[in-house]
Order: C-alpha cells, then sequence, then structure tokens
C-alpha cells in the first residue's frame, strides 16, 4: 500500500470512529435513563390545551413509561431487578385489565412521554347538580408514531363492532370520534368527594366509551400526536372545543402558567388542581385557589415542589436555615415529627385553607375535638395561642399499646398564664398535681387515681389503687416540654445525650434534599408510624390499596414550606423510597 493511501484510509478511519463516538455519546445523553434525574423530555403537559380552565384535576406523567422502568432498572440492585420489572408489569395489566388490551401489543409501540388524565367536569352531562352527577373522564396519550395509534384505534373499533351493534363513529369539526353507547339507560353516579378527587372508575370499560386521535402543541412549537380516551363523547367534543378556543382551556389560563412557573426544579410528572371556592366572600379571600405539584426523581426517592394559590397577594420569606433546637428532646426513635415556629400563625393560616374543603374541614376540627375532649383544653386558645417561637411534636414509641407524644415549646411572655391555665383545668377535672425529680429536673404531673385491674383480694400483692399520669411537663432552658407520660419526659430529656432525631443519620439524609432555607419540617418514618396512622385514620387503608407499590416502597416522607411570593405558597416534598 501506498503512503498516500495508508494516511487516506489512515485519515478515514479516524474520522469514522470520532462520529461512532460522537454518535454514541449523543445516544448516550439523549437516551439514557440516568437523563430523567434533570427531569423529563417537556416540563409541561403539551394536552393541558385539551382540558377546561375550570377542571377540578389534571394528572400529567411526562416521561415514556419504559424510560422510567429502564431508570428504576440502573438503581437496583440484582437481586431487585426482577421484582422491580414484575411490578411495572403488574401495574401495566392492573391498568388494562378486563379492557382486551395488553401493553406489549397494542400500546408500547406508539406511546410517547406524555401521558394526561384530567377530571374534566363533575356533571359533564347535563351539568344539573339536582339529579346527580356523571363525572367526565379524559386520558390523552401522546403518540410518537401517529400511525401506528390510528392503526391501534380502528383495529379496536373493528373488533369492537364484530361484537356488538353499539359503536357509532361521527366527525366533529374535522376530528374522528368513535364511541359505543350502551343501550341501557344512563345511570347517574355518585358525586366524587372533593376530599378523594382520584377516586377513578375500575380498568373495565365504561358503556359509555369514546376515542379520538388528534394533534397537538408541544412547549417547542412542534406538531404532535395524542389519542384520547374518554367515558362520554360529549367529552372528547368539550376537548376539541377547548383546542380551538384558547381562553377556554386550561394550558392558557393565568392561574395555571402563573403556579408552573414557580416549580424550577426538573420533572417527569405535574398535576394541577382546582379547589372548588367557598360561596361566601369573606372566606374566598383567604382559601386556596389551585394547587400545582412538579414530581421529580431523586438518587434516593422522589423529590416534589409544591405551589399554592391564594387569593392573597403576600410575600414571606423562609424563616429558618438550620432546624430548630427543639428538635435535640425529641428522640431518635420518633417516627413522626413535626419542628417550626410561630404555631400561632401557623394554626391561622391552617383554619384558613382547610376552611375551602367541607371534607377536610371536618377531618381536621374531629381530631382537634378528640384530643380536646380528652386533655379537656381548647387547644387554639390554650395552646397555640401562647407558642410564637420554636417548636416541636413527635409521637414515640411507648411499652403500652398506645404511643406516647412529646411537644417541646420555646417559652413566651404568655408561657406561664398559659401554664396556670392548664393546672386550673387539672384541678377541675379532679387530677392531682404532684412534683417530682427525674433526671436532676423539676417535673410537674397531672395524675389521676385509678382502681387496679391487676389487683389481687386473696393475697393482696398489688394495690387496689394505681395512679395514672394525664400529662407531664416541665422546664428545661428555654423550652416548655409536656408528655403525655413520665416514660416519655424521661426519652425527651435524655435525648440530648443519647441520641436526639436532629443527630439521627435517616433524619438528616431525609432533610438534605431539601432547601436549607425554609420554616420547618413534616417527618415521617413510614414502616415504623404506619400502622399508628392506619389506626387513626381507617380511610388511610383505602388509599394505600389505591397505591400500593408506592406505599410499599416508601421509607421515609419529609416536607418543608419554602415561603410564600406574591400568593404562592411553596414547599417541597422529599420521599425516600426502597
Amino acid at each position: 500500500m501506498k503512503l498516500r493511501s495508508f494516511f487516506s484510509f489512515l485519515i478515514a478511519g479516524v474520522l469514522a470512529l470520532l462520529g461512532l463516538t460522537a454518535g454514541g455519546f449523543y445516544w448516550l445523553s439523549t437516551k439514557t435513563p440516568l437523563n430523567l434525574l434533570a427531569g423529563g423530555p417537556t416540563t409541561t403537559p403539551a394536552a393541558a390545551v385539551f382540558v377546561s380552565k375550570q377542571a377540578p384535576l389534571l394528572a400529567s406523567m411526562l416521561v415514556n413509561p419504559d424510560r422510567l422502568e429502564a431508570l428504576r432498572q440502573i438503581f437496583a440492585s440484582p437481586e431487585e431487578r426482577s421484582r422491580s420489572h414484575a411490578e411495572f408489569e403488574q401495574i401495566k395489566k392492573s391498568l388494562l385489565a378486563n379492557t382486551g388490551l395488553d401493553y406489549s401489543r397494542d400500546i408500547q409501540p406508539w406511546i410517547g412521554d406524555e401521558i394526561t388524565l384530567a377530571l374534566t367536569n363533575p356533571d359533564f352531562d347535563d351539568r344539573d347538580r339536582n339529579n346527580g352527577q356523571q363525572t367526565g373522564f379524559l386520558l390523552a396519550v401522546s403518540s410518537q408514531n401517529a400511525d401506528r395509534s390510528q392503526q391501534f384505534l380502528t383495529s379496536y373499533w373493528q373488533k369492537e363492532s364484530r361484537k356488538e351493534k353499539t359503536v357509532q363513529s361521527e366527525l366533529y369539526k374535522g376530528v374522528k370520534i368513535y364511541y359505543k353507547e350502551s343501550p341501557i339507560a344512563k345511570k347517574k353516579t355518585d358525586p366524587i368527594s372533593p376530599f378523594n378527587p382520584l377516586s377513578l372508575p375500575n380498568s373495565t370499560l365504561p358503556p359509555s366509551f369514546a376515542t379520538a386521535a388528534i394533534g397537538g402543541t408541544s412547549d417547542s412549537g412542534n406538531n404532535s400526536s395524542f389519542v384520547l380516551f374518554a367515558n362520554s363523547p360529549n367529552v372528547l367534543r368539550d376537548a376539541i372545543n377547548n383546542v380551538e378556543t384558547a381562553n377556554l382551556n386550561l394550558k392558557n389560563t393565568p392561574e395555571y402558567q402563573k403556579a408552573v412557573q414557580q416549580l424550577t426544579q426538573g420533572r417527569i410528572a405535574l398535576a394541577f388542581v382546582n379547589f372548588p371556592q367557598p360561596e361566601t366572600e369573606q372566606n374566598s379571600q383567604v382559601s386556596p385557589n389551585s394547587l400545582a405539584v412538579a414530581v421529580g426523581v431523586n438518587r434516593r426517592g422522589l423529590l416534589a415542589q409544591t405551589a399554592l394559590v391564594t387569593s392573597r397577594d403576600n410575600t414571606a420569606v423562609p424563616t429558618l436555615s438550620a432546624p430548630v433546637q427543639a428538635l435535640q428532646y425529641i428522640p431518635s426513635a420518633s417516627p413522626f415529627a413535626v419542628a417550626s415556629t410561630d404555631l400561632r400563625n401557623f394554626w391561622t393560616d391552617l383554619s384558613s385553607a382547610v376552611s375551602a374543603n367541607a371534607e377536610v374541614s371536618k377531618l381536621v376540627d374531629r381530631t382537634i375535638a378528640d384530643i380536646q375532649q380528652n386533655w379537656g383544653v381548647n387547644l387554639p386558645q390554650d395552646i397555640f395561642n401562647w407558642v410564637q417561637g420554636e417548636y416541636a411534636l413527635a409521637v414515640v414509641p411507648s411499652s403500652s399499646n398506645t404511643p406516647d407524644w412529646i411537644f417541646a415549646a420555646e417559652k413566651s411572655a404568655d408561657a406561664q398564664k398559659a401554664i396556670d391555665k392548664l393546672d386550673d383545668i387539672a384541678r377541675s377535672k379532679e387530677y392531682s398535681i404532684g412534683n417530682f425529680t427525674l433526671r436532676n429536673q423539676k417535673i410537674t404531673a397531672w395524675t389521676q387515681l385509678t382502681t387496679s385491674q391487676n389487683y389481687d383480694q386473696k393475697n393482696k400483692t398489688k394495690s387496689a389503687i394505681e395512679t395514672e399520669a394525664k400529662g407531664v411537663r416541665a422546664t428545661v432552658g428555654k423550652y416548655e416540654i409536656f408528655t403525655t407520660s413520665v416514660e416519655a419526659m424521661d426519652a425527651a430529656l435524655k435525648a440530648a445525650e443519647t441520641g436526639s432525631l436532629v443527630a439521627n443519620l435517616d433524619f438528616q439524609t431525609s432533610i438534605e434534599p431539601l432547601p436549607p432555607s425554609n420554616d420547618g419540617y413534616f417527618y415521617l418514618d413510614w414502616p415504623s408510624s404506619r400502622a399508628i396512622w392506619e389506626k387513626q385514620i381507617p380511610l388511610l387503608r383505602l388509599i394505600e390499596l389505591s397505591a400500593r407499590p408506592f406505599f410499599d416502597h416508601l421509607r421515609w416522607l419529609t416536607v418543608t414550606s419554602t415561603g410564600e411570593i406574591t400568593g404562592i405558597r411553596k414547599a417541597t416534598i422529599f420521599m425516600r423510597l426502597n
């Protein structure tokens, strides 16, 4: 080979190698599931143009489900990968159960990077609440292959038309709609509770079922195809109308855009909720209007940002740059803790927020009423009002079946007056007030005399009278500490020496992904406290069943508020998954 030919061959080989390397790097950088750590291919759902601006709920997954499974496989250990794959397969099968559809055969060849589910209208049929409500549902699935998705729809309806004669079609504003109507008179369904807006129908196709293939507009301006599924052709007609008239759809509403702009992190999912507004003008001035939630992927779990839009135009910066010192009195074994500042202001904001939702308001009122009945106190007046500094509230394990509580609050000018009132309440309930020393601290206990269940009248080895502590308190430095038992007080006093929650490695890991400037933490160790909350909140069992894969993998849940900007309250949530 001549030298010139050799160099020509060498140069061509090097260029080819560089081309392959560049192409491989480009493929890895664009196709690797690790990219999902920075967010999905799009930041907002293009299908929002199909949804009415008054829609109660929109929830979108902004990534192809196969890429999400691939990311899970990367972080799973070798022994967990088969289980992880089986879980994803089970989810796909359960979602398509009783539909006659198979994900690998019918959906996977064309599905794109967006799946949006919307509760479009609480009563799409006649909008008359007096005769019952028929909720409208819209499912929009993006298509990366318009021909394949159209073939899927055509094949599906051909099979359906051979099985039954109720299949119909129409051309509505240039869009072909296929649907089937049950010959039986339609029955009104019960309204969906505003406290449980995710009460979705089961996977069996409803008697009235409709589909359409339609183009949309992505954020980049490129046309994208969608396959729409609905429980009525009326829902699809409304969706088409929303696309044609910009001021009708959710995507173009100022409130939606304002909320989404505050969600700055990368995301693989987005949800938007329109809250029902109270009828009275006074409450509507402080009630939340809507909520936007963006969910991203963290190497240890899921990280979510929330933006709560209210009618107020307030701006507030976070008050903390480190965990409150009151957490030093919370034992490291605590599976649940709340820590922040200014409990009085928090209660005022919470009361205003929940007043817009009757179901949530009833739940909060019932919980407060139960505590007040057991303790004989008015929590907002006797406790919340004087706590203006730091505070920490926690559950701690107990030797009995009932968990203990610890409440540590920074003293204020009104603290002693409030404590004196608590003593008066105890005396009115005929409790004894006694003092003793525990770990070199003066302790006050509110006690009640009770009859022992283990009293043996024959040998009288046990006393017939026992003393039961109804509450225990102590003043330690600048904090007032209240517990439900002497055992819990002992755990609180020794926490700073033997290991408090704030020094716990699991707690530190749970707050690491959260913004350092915040308003405090809500911390939940789910496996350790699961039994407690299932007993206290019966509805929780139903929620667990509907999202079992998530709850089975949930390890910790940590929430923090990060201030308010022009009427939008922001928060961050970290969900540590196994």
